[in-house]
């Protein structure tokens, strides 16, 4: 049960791995809309603002391609190995799994539209607590699924390939933040 939940990209990956993923990334995208829960970042899940579908979406669509595009371009570079494309792009996406759990938590939160500190102090209720503990939770399971699919695809291993996934991990962030800024516009 642990390798699945931590390594299922040793038990399937590629083309199979990306099917599985962009159905997941699809089925978070609807999830959000219900839930109001936007990935707004590779690393990165917010609730309360209300947007089109078509937001939920693109928002998947963007962080997957900056993890795929970052992560394939570091392989490329610092493994001996031979990367396969699609094993990168099939493996980001489905280690995005646990994003569709923050988006059902994300049914828990009511985030407050304010700065004010005894508003959102006021809003921090046992539920919402266990929410965000959730939320935190997947985003934690995600990045280590991150960090799987990348030593798995790209062949990396200890050491240098820590130092070089959380590199790739920041720029992939920024990368998405950037870009996301822009559809917001």
């Amino acid at each position: 049960m642990k390798k699945w939940l931590f390594t299922p990209f040793q038990f399937v990956a590629g083309s199979k791995a990306l099917l599985i993923g962009v159905a997941v990334m699809a089925a978070t995208a609807i999830m959000g809309y219900y839930s109001e829960t936007h990935f707004d970042g590779v690393l990165d899940t917010h609730t309360g603002a209300v947007t089109p579908i078509g937001y939920y979406f693109i928002e998947q669509l963007v962080n997957w391609a900056c993890l795929t595009l970052l992560f394939f371009t570091a392989g490329k570079l610092f493994s001996r190995s031979s990367i396969r494309f699609v094993d990168v792009a099939g493996t980001m996406a489905l280690s995005r799994w646990p994003g569709y759990i923050a988006a059902i938590a994300g049914f828990g939160l009511d985030v407050p539209v304010t700065n004010i500190p005894e508003r959102i102090l006021q809003c921090l209720t046992a539920p919402m607590i266990a929410c965000l503990l959730v939320t935190m939770a997947c985003t934690i399971l995600m990045v280590a699924l991150y960090y799987n699919a990348w030593r798995i695809s790209c062949n990396m291993k200890d050491g240098k390939g820590v130092g070089i996934f959380i590199v790739t991990l920041i720029l992939a962030e920024v990368a998405s933040k950037l870009l996301l800024m822009q559809v917001y516009k």
